[in-house]
């Protein structure tokens, strides 16, 4: 009877080491890549947050999953954020990631539409403790250069990195947020068969159309209107006309855009600057999104030559000289009347 016992009391151990074992040391595993990215929202309650687990397949049992948090007395400590998660994480180390207690955090790099070379190296800066010099020298990468098919002509990778929002582990290096920055550019633009032919099929190639779409990014914010900015400038050029794009003299500003240009700005000795050398620049201005991109290859059918701003974040498009100088008028006085 006490052997019985004895062998009773043995075999529950056994069966509670099992259980203890499975609740927080088993790890679960995952067909796919190698780590997940997991957000917690602001306000979800821990059922929520372990029904999302359970969704993304981070966790195997949500029963058990509870039963680590709640016995860990950590519930309250779970933090609102967006988490690396790696494959074959045990249910004991995803609770040490949403509480902090790893570093999985990931931080936000957002590149916003526009942003220029020397801005990106800024963000990464401010978010990332990046070095602005090695994060530039790092955009001059030849190897995604030759991927472009742009060796010998482009420097540097301004005009092909695209503006977003990225989710980056807090380690991230300059080369690896290029290259993240880079793939984003290759599977919105390069992958993009639509965009591709019609390069192909247009008397345009990849880097002048991004650099047009540059142009027309630092242009204006409004859809609508880039389209038929991008037909202005393809206009001036089919007409033998300088493009004398503003932006385009701001980018080659030694000391950086002004809020306004001055007429012996626009004299600056850069091939950049579009008011004194035919053509586009060599090379993009900015980081353009795909919308122009696409207005860059679909510009709008018109007689356009010229756009002056109207002071309330359109423009006022006119054929004639005459007309934009009339425009022109017009938008000093409203300038005036509204100081």
């Amino acid at each position: 009877m006490k052997k019985q016992l004895v062998y009773i009391i043995i075999f529950d151990v056994i069966l509670a080491s099992l259980l203890i074992y499975q609740t927080y040391f088993s790890s679960h595993t995952w067909e796919g890549p190698p780590e997940k990215k997991f957000t917690i929202k602001q306000g979800e309650n821990l059922d929520d947050i372990i029904d999302d687990l359970h969704k993304n397949d981070i966790i195997s049992s949500k029963t058990l999953f509870k039963i680590v948090v709640i016995l860990s007395g950590k519930s309250d400590q779970i933090i609102a954020n967006t988490y690396l998660v790696r494959n074959g994480m045990s249910n004991k180390e995803v609770l040490s990631v949403i509480t902090g207690k790893e570093s999985f955090v990931l931080v936000r790099y957002t590149l916003p539409p526009g942003s220029t070379l020397r801005q990106a190296a800024k963000i990464a800066e401010k978010v990332l403790s990046h070095s602005q010099t090695k994060f530039l020298k790092e955009a001059e990468n030849d190897s995604l250069i030759a991927l472009l098919g742009l060796s010998g002509k482009i420097k540097n990778l301004e005009g092909f990195l695209y503006p977003e929002s990225y989710d980056v582990s807090p380690g991230t290096g300059e080369k690896e947020l290029i290259a993240i920055l880079f793939n984003e550019f290759r599977k919105r633009v390069l992958n993009n068969e639509e965009i591709m032919n019609e390069i192909k099929k247009s008397e345009s190639d990849l880097l002048s159309t991004v650099t047009l779409a540059s142009i027309v990014e630092a242009e204006t914010n409004v859809e609508g209107e880039k389209a038929i900015i991008a037909g202005v400038y393809l206009n001036r050029i089919a007409k033998g006309m300088r493009l004398e794009a503003d932006p385009t003299v701001q980018y080659a500003l030694p000391g950086g855009p002004k809020s306004r240009l001055l007429y012996e700005d626009l004299k600056i000795k850069s091939p950049y600057n579009t008011y004194l050398n035919p053509g586009l620049p060599p090379g993009p201005i900015n980081n353009p999104d795909v919308s122009c991109i696409r207005a860059a290859l679909f510009p709008a059918s018109h007689a356009y030559l010229f756009f002056v701003a109207t002071g309330n974040g359109g423009h006022t498009f006119t054929e004639t000289y005459s007309e934009h100088q009339k425009a022109v008028q017009d938008f000093r006085r409203n300038r005036s009347n509204k100081r």
